[in-house]
């Protein structure tokens, strides 16, 4: 079974919520368009789609289907720019928006909307924000698919994922320009439209750490401190949990100007540093930002290493005005145009762009005859075989999920379930794998392969049957797989995780094996330009686990050389980890005699760790360099 068709979704979902096409399609296309999707006569774009299900309250996932070339390079720069801004790499953000104005945005006025929200975050971060324009260009987005909206009544509509976050741009914006009693009605609206939402956990969660950080600043404008320091640090707990940094760093130095105002100085000191040097290692303008403000309201007595660090310099954008959309469509689009892009096409075109032969895209994940099949569109590839392929020509499929059959529904829930749940809830985690497994079968050779992962890294068993276990699983698709040759090879996600737990298990047996392994993947990489969105998805947790086993085998000048620019952008993004590798890099700097940095990536590690919630590690690495250097953290 494959992809399901996007006009009958739409409409399941639409007779499931009691919606008319009228109420649905208000604010995302006309009636008769919704009409050409439903009945199968035209297609629509990923984020029309998105769109739709959103008012109808099913879950947003992205149907893989693009109008052009043009479609799915737009959709998929939003996703690269929403990337970069999560990591707070704002000049690459704003560089990837730039190409959206090189393509019209595709024609589309979704396209377009989603870019202007993404500009205003760019403003909104760089500290150098006109909040009367960004208030006007926040509006202006919200006017092109609600021209007619009242911000003090708009409970009753049905909203996008971006119309939510816009809403929620206005909302501070209102509150910078003093008009702080619309700004609370806005946030009063989008936390009980958020209760009520069907939206997937992960994604709620996020959508509710930005309307915190915007609540939380209305609050501490009308002095309601203890208000305030809840919301934040409620938030901020939740982002740790999700190992969501996109709004952790915002969060903390709320909650820390929440105990500063309900009295516990030292508390609210801690969390502040933790914030500065948390951002300062990811070399975000943040860091800046937080100690401007604390400096200029006199707020702490900041220790002299803190206060001497140098600026993350504070870039001005110039900020975008709003184009006229009526010449932009609402992303549907003619089903038998030869521009479409199905997601056989899109491999095809990737494929031969990469000039990688069909044989080693193919490799063990199926033949080759049927590999054309799926190029030329006479076979449509299941769930799991689409995402391997896009993973092994390095895109990230995270982007958007395929529709399958009741079943493969089944199994990819369980698989995100998995993938999502953190390792300390144990008997959650044992949940998923059961009932992942009860549902399997042995032509599941993919999800077998995810779920062999998942059950290795999660169980007790010695290291010596682990790599038993992930190197079975590895063979169901690279039977005769040999680390040496591994540049032979276009590898999965699934894949490379199965190499670098072989990796990080082969540490207790055979060092000098495990490092094989790490530096092996490592060159894989370097060889192949992968996009970031995907390179993210497995390049931390191999650089910081490798970067553990050279500290325990004393390789502390190839230790160093693993922080490098070339990976330092995918590592920002996993703001957990990093902490991890700092945590063993600055005790590497301290070995080879640079002390100076040390005290520098000190700082670095104990912040993140303590963001984080792993105090106990922030300790041991005082101690540590306090014992082997004579270097004391404050």
């Amino acid at each position: 079974m494959g992809v399901r068709n996007a006009g009958k979704a739409i409409r399941e979902a639409r007779l499931k919520a009691g919606l008319t096409q009228e109420q649905l399609s208000e604010g995302v296309c006309s009636v008769l368009s919704l009409s050409r999707i439903e009945n199968g006569s035209a297609g629509v774009s990923p984020v029309t789609f998105q769109a739709l299900m959103a008012h109808a309250g099913a879950p947003c996932e992205v149907y893989p289907i693009f109008a052009s070339r043009t479609d799915f390079d737009c959709f998929y720069t939003l996703n690269r720019a929403r990337f970069y801004l999560g990591s707070w790499q704002l000049s690459q953000a704003y560089e990837e928006l730039n190409k959206l104005e090189e393509w019209n945005f595709a024609d589309n006025k979704l396209y377009y909307q989603e870019y202007l929200y993404l500009n205003g975050q760019i403003q909104v971060c760089s500290g150098c924000a006109d909040h009367h324009a960004l208030y006007d260009l926040f509006s202006s987005a919200l006017h092109i698919t609600r021209p007619e909206i009242d911000y003090s009544d708009f409970h009753h509509l049905l909203l996008s994922i971006v119309e939510i976050e816009l809403l929620i741009g206005v909302a501070q914006e209102l509150l910078y320009l003093g008009k702080s009693d619309l700004c609370y009605n806005i946030c009063s609206q989008i936390a009980s439209y958020l209760a009520n939402a069907e939206i997937d956990y992960l994604k709620k969660d996020s959508l509710y750490a930005q309307y915190a950080i915007v609540y939380t600043k209305y609050l501490l404008e009308m002095k309601d401190y203890n208000e305030a320091l809840s919301i934040a640090d409620s938030n901020r707990h939740k982002m740790v949990q999700n190992s969501d940094d996109s709004a952790l760093l915002e969060l903390t130095f709320l909650t820390s100007l929440g105990y500063y105002y309900t009295g516990e100085i030292e508390t609210a000191y801690t969390y502040f540093k933790n914030t500065f040097y948390a951002a300062h290692s990811i070399e975000s303008c943040y860091a800046t930002i937080c100690r401007n403000y604390v400096l200029s309201r006199h707020l702490f007595s900041l220790d002299d290493y803190l206060a001497q660090m140098d600026d993350i310099p504070l870039i001005i954008f110039p900020i975008k005005k709003a184009i006229n959309t009526s010449d932009l469509t609402d992303g549907t689009y003619d089903f038998f145009s030869p521009d479409i892009l199905t997601i056989g096409r899109l491999i095809h075109d990737l494929r031969t762009e990469q000039s990688i032969s069909q044989i080693v895209l193919c490799q063990g994940l199926c033949s080759k005859s049927k590999l054309s099949k799926i190029e030329n569109d006479t076979l449509q590839p299941d769930i799991f075989l689409t995402e391997a392929l896009l993973q092994r020509l390095g895109r990230s499929e995270r982007g958007f999920t395929f529709w399958g059959s009741e079943r493969e529904s089944k199994i990819y829930e369980l698989k995100f379930k998995l993938m999502h749940t953190p390792k300390y809830q144990i008997d959650t985690v044992s949940l998923h794998l059961s009932q992942l497994g009860s549902v399997l079968t042995q032509k599941d050779v993919l999800p077998k392969q995810l779920f062999d992962l998942s059950y290795a890294i999660n169980s007790t068993l010695s290291s010596q049957e682990k790599i038993k276990i992930l190197s079975n699983a590895l063979s169901y698709t690279l039977p005769d797989f040999d680390i040496h040759l591994i540049y032979n090879y276009r590898l999965s996600w699934a894949e490379l995780s199965l190499l670098t737990n072989i990796a990080i298990n082969y540490q207790s047996i055979d060092p000098n094996k495990s490092i094989l392994y790490f530096s092996k993947i490592l060159d894989y990489c370097g060889l192949n330009s992968f996009d970031i969105c995907f390179t993210a998805t497995f390049l931390s947790p191999v650089l910081t686990f490798f970067c553990t086993n050279l500290y325990i085998d004393k390789h502390f000048y190839k230790l160093l050389d693993l922080f490098s620019e070339k990976y330092f952008s995918a590592q920002k993004k996993v703001l957990c980890n990093l902490g991890y590798f700092f945590f063993y890099y600055a005790q590497a700097l301290g070995e080879v005699h640079n002390y100076t940095m040390v005290k520098c990536y000190g700082h670095y590690a104990c912040a993140i760790q303590e963001l984080y919630e792993t105090k106990p590690n922030s300790d041991v690495l005082k101690e540590y360099l306090l014992k082997d250097f004579d270097i004391t953290l404050v």
